[in-house]
């Protein structure tokens, strides 16, 4: 006679009850909650455990419930590592018991970051409020990768939070991105700050650094760059919703009338604080839910926008100014971007300024993530008073700096620098930032100044423009970098052992037959070599806006992006004259 099947759901899994005996046949999964997406149509969470032992979650179309529709999970979950039994009982029959009870729990599915009512969802947790958000991750914007690093809150502010005291550039790119999701309960637009300095002074490590407070360090694709395209940038804007925005180097462009221009739309972009109208259909079809967003932008040049601007003959306007902000972060007779290391006497100053960027970077990814996650819990306990502490900081360095601000746009420009100074000082408060806030106010304040007099054509000597630059010296300079970086020879379709895939990772770049390949993070081309270099064909390209060409190295996850020098044209070039 055959005994009954029945299928019960246990906390440590999937049991086939057959008469008395009892058989775990499958990990843990139940219907966890039922969500709503803004357009109030209706999603399941299926949580379970997959073949790692891993806790995860899949959300779904609520159709999928529907027992001709259960196939679409079961899919899903296999891919995600559920294992489903082999024989006995099939993925229908256990999903049907699974979906049959309708649980109580309820979430809200938002399409961007930021403050949705009166919490503040990031991918990685919701901060205050009485519902659970949960940020859809089929979203169509381009949704920031927040991280956390295997670190800890206290190894940065060891690290990259000590080492900001010796670095005026560095408090203010830190406490630009702790201000970010202070804006919008705030009432202030975005803004954008680019700070400028000369090559190799380490100021894309500020960006590195600020990226740290949230964990935006994504060592496979990077940060995301100044040359993507305006539509791209602006689904950037709506994934990094009321937060920090980094834009990688804005001398990817190959052209410095193409920079200012760009800078011209990006600048009214971001203050507009909401993407353009899209046809509906196309909305829907890239399920682009969220359209407003509020961040700050930071972005680095080797020179100013407003000389930029000027070279090309087409000045910035007073918006602009305002809205895109160049602030320089280097000082005559400084180590860099680090304007308050003292060098040992035994150290070559441009050495010691190199090392302590490349610990800089190396720290802001071992311990991102934390800053910002320590910084919300702490103003979510009671927004409303962090909030009045905010305005109450604001009104402190404003009164500071009253006297130097005449007009509208200089009072603007004020305000935004209030803001960074009252995130910084409620940081400290809260025993983030290892600082004082006299020294942060002070070091606010000098950024500030020094930005005000970059706008009013008397900006200090922090550097002079440089010479215009020829191709021998470009070809030069290139030569001198390539014999000081580690290239690994990599012969096409030769297998790659475990010992050799990590000596290409840790490599510098690659010489394939008779290309060089070098990552982009061991070369920091001005924008004007780069452009003499692929002029004379010896920097390979494939288009004007884009100096690196994407290629796949055996060892390397993906396909990375390169510089792809061609070394038999170097060679002809130093042979010749200068052109």
């Amino acid at each position: 006679m055959n005994q009954r099947k029945h299928i019960k759901l246990k906390k440590a899994g999937v049991y086939l009850l057959t008469g008395s005996n009892e058989q775990r046949i499958a990990a843990p999964i139940s219907f966890h909650a039922i969500g709503e997406r803004m357009d109030r149509n209706k999603v399941v969470e299926i949580r379970f455990v997959n073949c790692d032992g891993e806790r995860l979650s899949e959300q779904f179309d609520m159709g999928v419930i529907n027992v001709r529709n259960l196939s679409t999970i079961a899919d899903a979950l296999g891919n995600k590592g559920y294992l489903w039994p082999t024989e006995g009982v099939s993925a229908a029959e256990i999903l049907k018991v699974v979906v049959a009870k309708i649980p109580s729990r309820r979430f809200t599915f938002v399409g961007a970051p930021g403050w949705h009512g009166n919490a503040i969802v990031t991918p990685l947790r919701c901060y205050g409020g009485t519902k659970r958000i949960v940020i859809d991750p089929q979203s169509g914007a381009h949704l920031a990768n927040y991280t956390k690093g295997p670190g800890s809150l206290e190894g940065w502010r060891k690290t990259v939070g000590s080492l900001a005291k010796q670095s005026t550039g560095l408090r203010l790119s830190i406490a630009a991105a702790l201000a970010a999701p202070l804006l919008r309960p705030l009432s202030m637009d975005s803004f954008a700050l680019n700070l400028f300095a000369p090559t190799s002074t380490g100021k894309s490590s500020l960006l590195c650094a600020a990226a740290s407070v949230t964990g935006l360090n994504n060592e496979d694709g990077g940060l995301p760059k100044w040359s993507e395209s305006e539509s791209a940038i602006e689904q950037l804007a709506i994934g990094h919703r009321d937060g920090l925005l980094p834009l990688d180097e804005s001398g990817d462009q190959d052209s410095k009338v193409e920079a200012h221009e760009k800078a011209k739309k990006l600048a009214f972009l971001f203050s507009r604080n909401r993407a353009r109208t899209l046809d509906k259909t196309y909305q829907k079809k890239i399920n682009l839910t969220v359209r407003d967003f509020r961040v700050i932008v930071l972005s680095t040049s080797e020179a100013a926008l407003k000389t930029i601007a000027e070279a090309a003959g087409q000045p910035r306007i007073g918006g602009e100014e305002v809205r895109f902000i160049d602030v320089p972060v280097v000082e005559p007779g400084r180590v860099g971007v680090f304007d308050g290391v003292e060098v040992p006497s035994d150290r070559d100053p441009g050495e010691f300024g190199r090392m302590l960027a490349d610990n800089l970077r190396r720290d802001a990814v071992t311990n991102q993530g934390f800053a910002m996650d320590a910084f919300l819990k702490r103003f979510m306990r009671d927004p409303d008073a962090a909030l009045s502490r905010t305005k109450h900081h604001m009104s402190q360095f404003a009164a500071k700096i009253s006297l130097r601000l005449g007009t509208g746009p200089d009072q603007r420009i004020g305000a935004n620098f209030s803001l960074m100074y009252a995130a910084a000082a409620l940081g400290i408060e809260y025993g983030i930032l290892p600082w004082k806030k006299k020294e942060t106010r002070v070091a606010i304040e000098k950024c500030m100044a020094s930005a005000l007099a970059t706008i009013r054509s008397s900006p200090p000597p922090v550097h002079h423009a440089l010479a215009a630059p020829t191709i021998k010296a470009a070809a030069s300079r290139l030569r001198d970098l390539l014999d000081s970086l580690t290239l690994v020879p990599v012969k096409k379709g030769e297998s790659c052992s475990d010992n050799e895939a990590l000596r290409r990772q840790q490599a510098d770049g690659f010489r394939v037959a008779q290309k060089t390949l070098v990552k982009p993070q061991a070369w920091k081309a001005s924008d004007a070599d780069k452009a003499l270099l692929i002029g004379h064909h010896i920097l390979q390209t494939q288009r004007k806006d884009v100096a690196t060409l994407d290629r796949k190295i055996i060892g390397i996850p993906g396909k990375r992006r390169y510089y792809v020098i061609d070394e038999e044209k170097l060679a002809a070039v130093l042979a010749a004259g200068d052109d």
